[in-house]
C-alpha cells in the first residue's frame, strides 16, 4: 500500500513535468515561427520556403496618358485652362499638337494728322474764360484761323471799336479719339506731336522790339506786351484734367515803329510757318497715360489760339491781327501689349487613380515635346514651361529665354522628368497632368507667339501589396498571444485535473482532511455532542412548518382551522372534531 501511494506521487509528479515541458514547447516554438517571420518581414526576404510574405504585384511602364500623340478628337480628353490676364493668351489645336498662344500685338496711332478739318471730326468750341475774336473759322485749305482788333475808341471803324474787354480773345477747337484696345492693357512706347502755325500783325502790335510812341512822341507802358499764344492739349473727354502737349508765343510778331492808332497792309508783318514747340517724348507718354487713366479707350485732343492785347497808352490804342493759323496737327503714338506677370496657360488631362491594396509608386517619368515659331522675347527672361500634377509643381522647368528657334518638334528633355524626384506623385488621388506656360515677368510684347506640344507620354510602375493573413505582423502576434493564453489555460487545468478534479467530491474532502493531518496543529475540525446535533437538526426542520401555524398552541393543542386554514367554520362546528398533536 505504501509503495502504492509513492508510486502515484511520482506518476503526479512526472504528468505535471510532462505538461510542463508540453506549454513551453508550445511556447517556444510559437516565438521562433515569429522571429522567423519578423526576420522576414523587416528584411524584405523569404529565408524560410515554408514562411510565406505578402503576396506582390509589379506593374511596370503602364501608359497613363490618353491620346497622347493629339489624335482628333483632341478635346474634352484634353483641356485647356488660362490664369493672370485672359487677353494675354490662348490656346488652339492643330492637327496631331497643341498650341499655346501669347499674345502680343503692337498699335500705332497716327488719327490726328495734316490739316485740321471739319469733316475729320473737328468742332469749335467757346474758350471757358475768354470772349471770341472778331473772326474765327475751321476749313479744310488752311485750317484754324481767327482774325482779332483791340481797338479803344468806340467810334473806331472795327465792329467791336470801343469793347475794352477785347484786349483779350480766345477759341479752341476739340476732337474726340475713341481707341480701338484697351489702352490699360498697352504699354505706349513713342510718342511725337507736331503741329505748324503762322500769321500776320500790323506794326501797332506792341511787342518787345517794336518802338512804343505815345502823343508827344514818348515812350509807351509795356510789361507783358501784345502776342498769341498757339497750343494743343490732350485730356480726357470731361477734360478733368488737361495736359499741354506743344505751343508757341509770338514774341516778335508786330515788330516794327507805328503810330498807335495807324494801320495799313503796308506796315503789315508776317510769322511764317513755324512749329510749336513740344514736351519731351517721355513727359508726352506720361501724360497719355494720365489720360488713359481716366478712360482707356477715349481721349480729347484741343487746338487753342488766345491773344494778349496790352493796353500800352494812355490814350486810346489800337491793335491789329489779322490773321493766325494752326495749319496742321500730327499727333502719333505707337503702343504695345503689356504681359502681366504670372499670367499662364496650360493644357491638362484628368489621369486615372493609381488604385489597389498597399500601393507604392515606383516609377513615374514626363516626356514630351515642343516647339516654338520664334526665339523669345528678351524682354522676358524669367518666362518658363512648369510640369504640375494637382497643381504640385516639378521643380525642373524649360527657361523660354534659352529656346533656340527650329521648325520641327524637340525632346523636353530626352530622358524625361522624374515626377517622383520632388515628390508631386502619389497613389489614390485623381490626377490632374498639366503642361503650362508661365509668364514669370511683366514685359511688353510686339507680336503674337506660338508654343506647340506633342507626344506627350507619361509611364508609370507601381508595386501592390495583397497581404497574407497570417503573414501580416499584428495578426502574427495577436496569433501568438492567444496561442500562449490558450497553453497556458490548457496547462493549468492538466495540472488541477491531475492533482485535484479527477477525484470524486467525497474523496476530495478526505485528501483535503488527509493532507491536513501532516500538519503539526490538529485539524480545525471541533466534534459536536450528539443530543446538540440532533437538537440543531431538529430545530432546523421543525422551522420549516412552523409558517403553516397562527397563534400559539393551546394545551399542546392546535384547531383543525390554524392548519387547514380556509376549511368552512360551519362543517367544523357540525364535527366538533379535535386534532390531537
Amino acid at each position: 500500500m505504501e509503495g502504492s501511494i509513492k508510486m502515484r506521487k511520482i506518476f503526479n509528479k512526472s504528468g505535471i513535468a510532462l505538461i510542463f515541458l508540453l506549454v513551453s514547447f508550445i511556447l517556444i516554438l510559437n516565438l521562433h515561427f515569429t522571429q522567423i517571420y519578423f526576420n522576414s518581414y523587416i528584411n524584405g526576404t523569404e529565408s524560410y520556403p515554408n514562411i510565406k510574405s505578402s503576396r506582390v504585384i509589379p506593374y511596370e511602364n503602364l501608359l497613363w496618358v490618353i491620346n497622347p500623340t493629339f489624335e482628333d478628337p483632341i478635346e474634352p480628353t484634353w483641356f485647356s485652362d488660362k490664369g493672370g490676364d485672359l487677353t494675354d493668351t490662348s490656346t488652339s489645336t492643330s492637327l496631331g499638337h497643341v498650341n499655346f498662344e501669347v499674345l502680343g500685338n503692337y498699335g500705332i496711332f497716327d488719327d490726328i494728322s495734316g490739316v485740321p478739318k471739319p469733316e475729320d471730326g473737328w468742332i469749335e468750341v467757346n474758350h471757358s474764360i475768354r470772349p471770341l475774336p472778331v473772326t474765327h473759322e475751321i476749313n479744310s485749305n488752311f485750317g484754324c484761323n481767327v482774325s482779332h482788333v483791340y481797338d479803344e475808341d468806340s467810334s473806331g471803324p472795327f465792329p467791336n471799336s470801343g469793347d475794352q474787354t477785347a484786349n483779350l480773345a480766345g477759341v479752341l477747337w476739340k476732337r474726340n479719339i475713341t481707341m480701338t484696345v484697351d489702352m490699360s492693357d498697352y504699354v505706349i512706347t513713342t510718342a511725337s506731336i507736331s503741329s505748324i502755325v503762322a500769321g500776320s500783325a500790323d506794326q501797332d502790335v506792341e511787342t518787345s522790339n517794336s518802338v512804343f510812341w505815345d502823343d508827344s512822341g514818348g515812350d509807351a507802358y509795356a510789361s507783358l506786351y501784345d502776342h498769341a499764344f498757339f497750343y494743343v492739349e490732350i485730356s480726357d473727354l470731361e477734360n478733368k484734367k488737361p495736359y499741354r502737349v506743344a505751343s508757341y508765343r509770338t514774341d516778335d510778331l508786330g515788330n516794327g515803329t507805328a503810330e498807335r492808332r495807324d494801320y495799313s497792309y503796308t506796315t503789315r508783318t508776317f510769322l511764317n510757318d513755324t512749329s510749336m514747340i513740344p514736351i519731351s517724348e517721355d513727359d508726352f507718354i506720361y501724360n497719355l497715360n494720365k489720360v488713359f487713366e481716366y478712360d482707356p479707350y477715349n481721349f480729347t485732343v484741343t487746338l487753342g489760339i488766345e491773344i494778349d492785347s496790352e493796353d500800352n497808352y494812355e490814350h486810346y490804342e489800337l491793335d491789329v491781327w489779322y490773321s493766325l493759323l494752326i495749319k496742321s496737327c500730327n499727333l502719333t503714338f505707337t503702343y504695345e501689349k503689356k504681359m502681366d506677370k504670372s499670367t499662364h496657360v496650360s493644357w491638362n488631362q484628368e489621369l486615372r487613380e493609381i488604385n489597389g491594396t498597399n500601393v507604392e509608386i515606383t516609377k513615374a517619368n514626363l516626356k514630351f515635346k515642343y516647339k516654338i515659331d520664334q526665339n523669345w522675347t528678351s524682354a522676358s527672361q524669367n518666362s518658363k514651361i512648369k510640369i504640375l500634377i494637382n497643381n504640385r509643381e516639378h521643380k525642373e522647368y524649360i527657361w523660354l529665354i534659352d529656346y533656340i528657334y527650329s521648325p520641327s518638334f524637340q525632346e523636353a528633355k530626352p530622358e524625361g522628368y522624374d515626377l517622383m524626384e520632388y515628390d508631386i506623385m502619389y497613389p489614390y488621388e485623381k490626377m490632374n497632368l498639366s503642361i503650362q506656360v508661365f509668364l514669370a515677368d511683366e514685359f511688353r510684347l510686339d507680336r503674337n507667339i506660338v508654343l506647340s506640344l506633342d507626344d506627350v507620354f507619361l509611364e508609370i510602375s507601381y508595386i501592390e501589396t495583397i497581404p497574407d493573413p497570417i503573414s501580416e505582423p499584428w495578426l502574427f502576434s495577436g496569433l501568438f498571444i492567444i496561442v500562449s493564453i490558450g497553453a497556458v489555460i490548457l496547462g493549468a487545468y492538466l495540472i488541477a485535473y491531475q492533482l485535484y478534479l479527477k477525484y470524486p467530491v467525497p474523496v476530495r474532502k478526505i485528501r483535503k482532511y488527509r493532507s491536513s493531518l501532516n500538519k503539526d496543529e490538529p485539524p480545525n475540525k471541533p466534534i459536536i455532542k450528539r443530543e446538540k446535533a440532533f437538537n440543531t437538526k431538529y430545530q432546523a426542520e421543525l422551522k420549516k412548518s412552523s409558517k403553516f401555524l397562527k397563534g400559539t398552541p393551546i394545551n399542546g393543542k392546535v384547531l383543525r382551522e390554524k392548519i387547514l386554514g380556509k376549511i368552512d367554520k360551519e362543517t367544523l362546528k357540525s364535527s366538533n372534531d379535535k386534532i390531537n398533536i
